[in-house]
């Protein structure tokens, strides 16, 4: 039995970003070759609609900047080489003292083609918000400035400044009334949105205002602007977010999901991994009486990603992964277990869809299978051992080329299942069912000979409330008991589609129809191929969706190409993890080549820093 079912096998990671952002670029500078660089035009006032944020777009910056301007903001990224320009380093203090935020901004919006920098505004394909554009501008600022900088700005300030323009910059301070003018307001955002810090430090400079008769050397000025600013965004210290945290606790509950009580035993594991999935260490601690387990680190990094799991019957069930956060350095990571069940009425299919290509002289078949486990226990098979089988499941007789995949988070990220065996009834997964309504996708491609018609038949060993086939629209007809013609459907550039779907098939009953008819034309190039590694069988045809029309909606079935697809996981987290684990073993069992690997192992990350970065310190 896989003892490491929801488990974790870490290994080192692509850098995905890099990967990205080197596309990207190659797409931006043949752009540049034909386009050029945008002409200049003059700077209307600009303001952001709110006090931008540094610290809130911190993993903004990471995933879409970083790479080329460096994480501290260096312009040492890894790409930067690459680039036709030298990135901005926003640590020069030139650059930073003559820049405006108004400028920054349109440039981060539309970008510097002539640079190799792409557009982050309305003309990107994957546009960042206006609010989050105005945050990197002050990100920028955070990384150009010293925390030094601040803490000296604010002594001089403090002497100088704040009995005219108050404790908070708002002009109320306590001689406010005494001048001639009243005090700027220091937190007015178009005010400091549409000057640089030259343009403040003059003003400073000039004594030829009264309340500023003040002699301050040019070091002052520098810092008190540099202070002064900070009224108009929130400042971040990106060095100290890298700063160990000093203490910390990690504990939690461990509940039996069956029996709806403590497990009041056992051991509890806990296991931290960088960012890019590599083990940094590990310990364990005893499940006390009262069904809890308790961790105390000390001098802990702040990018961790921890995972805590125990065993329970010969299985290891895992937390959800989490990081701990500076400001409330506690994380509470209840693992919930299962009892196993032998019953396999506990497992049904909510939906099985099959999707037919016609080439040459056969028809390539996908069935998706989305599956229900009914009882509060996992699934272990009837004979009570996995390794026996699992999950039943039949293919029609002379079927070649058979594959297997399961994917635990949508219609995303499928994986080779290589613990599949041939039984006499036909195949069988060997591994574990978790209890859960669409808690796994199993995915079965085949072969079948085809000329001018087929009878297609194969056991079905669950209930299943509903069946859909999508087919090109190539002159192939099919008729069958209980399949309904839900007609003819137009897919975009992957051409026209037809699908039947039909009612409930009871346990034991065989899925079958007739299909008559020779395919006009074969449903290649279309496929996406990457599913199945060496198969031309795939479930995404054209270069966006697959609409398959069922009763009572539409089923999105997303591209398995594009790393951005199928995001949307619920932050379930943990199905991401498993199937990282089974990525790694289908790596190390050749079942994968390089690129292959490299490709899935890139979406998953991406989903996973995604929702990890998306908790920021």
């Amino acid at each position: 039995m896989n003892n490491r079912f929801f488990g974790l096998l870490p290994h080192a990671a692509m850098n995905y970003f890099a990967r990205r952002a080197a596309l990207l670029l190659s797409l931006i500078l043949l752009f540049v070759v034909f386009v050029g660089s945008a002409p200049a035009r003059a700077q209307e006032p600009l303001e952001p609609p709110e006090r931008p944020n540094a610290e809130s777009v911190a993993p903004v910056f990471n995933e879409r900047c970083a790479n080329c301007h460096g994480p501290q903001g260096r312009g040492d990224g890894e790409l930067a080489a690459n680039l036709p320009q030298p990135p901005r380093d926003y640590t020069e203090p030139e650059f930073l003292r003559g820049a405006i935020p108004a400028t920054l901004f349109q440039t981060i919006t539309e970008g510097r083609l002539d640079a190799g920098m792409p557009p982050f505004g309305p003309s990107s394909s994957d546009p960042i918000p206006t609010g989050e554009r105005w945050d990197l501008v002050a990100m920028v600022y955070s990384l150009g400035t010293a925390p030094e900088s601040i803490e000296d700005g604010w002594l001089v300030y403090d002497e100088n400044c704040s009995a005219c323009h108050g404790e908070s910059g708002l002009g109320d301070g306590p001689e406010a009334g005494d001048q001639e003018t009243s005090p700027s307001d220091l937190t007015d955002l178009r005010y400091w949105s549409n000057r640089s810090n030259e343009m403040v430090a003059a003003v400073l400079a000039d004594n030829d205002i009264a309340a500023h008769a003040y002699e301050l050397q040019e070091e002052e000025i520098w810092s008190v602007v540099d202070y002064s600013r900070t009224f108009s965004y929130d400042y971040f210290d990106p060095l100290a977010a890298l700063e160990p945290i000093e203490a910390a606790t990690i504990s939690g509950l461990v509940i039996n999901g069956t029996r709806n009580e403590l497990l009041a035993e056992g051991t509890a594991t806990l296991r931290a991994f960088t960012m890019d999935l590599e083990e940094a260490f590990s310990m364990t601690a005893e499940v006390d009486a009262e069904g809890r387990f308790t961790f105390d680190l000390e001098q802990t990094e702040p990018d961790l990603v921890y995972l805590a799991s125990v065993e329970h019957e010969g299985l290891t069930f895992n937390s959800s992964p989490d990081r701990l956060l500076r400001s409330n350095p506690v994380l509470d990571m209840p693992i919930t277990v299962f009892d196993q069940t032998r019953d396999p009425q506990a497992i049904s299919i909510e939906q099985v869809h099959l999707v037919l290509e016609f080439v040459e002289d056969r028809v390539a078949v996908s069935e998706i299978y989305v599956l229900n486990n009914q009882a509060p226990a996992v699934f272990v098979g009837a004979s009570g051992n996995a390794a026996d089988g699992t999950l039943e499941i039949g293919v029609p007789e002379g079927a070649d080329n058979v594959n297997f995949q399961r994917s635990f988070d949508s219609f995303g990220n499928f994986l080779p299942a290589s613990e599949v065996i041939q039984t006499d009834r036909g195949w069988a997964d060997t591994m574990p069912i978790r209890p859960g309504e669409s808690v796994m996708n199993f995915l079965v491609t085949y072969d079948l000979p085809y000329r001018d018609g087929l009878d297609f038949s194969h056991p079905v060993f669950y209930d299943a409330s509903s069946a859909t086939v999508v087919m090109p629209d190539v002159g192939v007809d099919l008729e069958g008991a209980g399949w309904q013609d839900q007609g003819v459907q137009q897919m975009g550039s992957a051409g026209a589609f037809t699908s039947f779907g039909r009612s409930a098939v009871q346990a034991g009953e065989s899925l079958g129809f007739e299909l008559q008819g020779r395919a006009t034309e074969a449903a290649v190039s279309r496929v996406n191929t990457a599913i199945t590694g060496d198969s031309a069988t795939g479930l995404l045809l054209g270069a966006g969706v697959l609409l398959l029309v069922i009763a009572g909606g539409v089923l999105t079935v997303r591209s398995w190409q594009n790393p951005e697809a199928d995001q949307d996981v619920d932050n379930n987290k943990e199905a991401l993890l498993q199937e990282l684990a089974d990525l790694e073993d289908a790596y190390e069992a050749g079942q994968l080549d390089e690129k292959e690997y490299g490709r899935r192992h890139e979406s998953l990350m991406s989903e996973l820093l995604g929702i990890w970065q998306s908790q920021p310190d």
